[in-house]
């Protein structure tokens, strides 16, 4: 009986462990997201949607003037050749695309300033 109970208590004291270490892990992901997500976050918002040719280009390069370094743009295009257009653009000027989504004919550039 005795060896059992031991036994027992530590299986008990191994699963806390374990169940503890889990919710660091959890809270260490979790912080991780946040502080990714805060720093994800843009300064400037520009919406060139409905703008053609080469509108979407000079409205983020006005936008893009009035940040500092590292600051972020979003711009929002609805035009299909800024898909190539602002890329090689932020690439010519040294600027870094750190995400690129399109949704319901909507893209959605961040550009980083260098």
């Amino acid at each position: 009986m005795v060896i059992a109970c031991k036994y027992r208590e530590a299986k008990a004291l191994i699963l806390r462990k374990v169940v503890k270490k889990q919710k660091e892990q959890a809270k260490s992901l979790t912080s991780f997201a946040d502080s990714k997500e805060k720093n994800m976050k843009s300064t400037l918002q520009l919406d060139a949607k409905g703008l053609s040719c080469p509108m979407p280009i000079v409205k983020t390069k006005k936008a893009m003037d009035t940040l500092t370094s590292g600051e972020i743009l979003e711009v929002q295009v609805t035009d299909k050749g800024a898909l190539a257009d602002i890329p090689a653009w932020a690439k010519a000027g040294g600027h870094t695309i750190l995400d690129k989504s399109e949704d319901a004919g909507v893209i959605t550039f961040s550009i980083q300033k260098a």
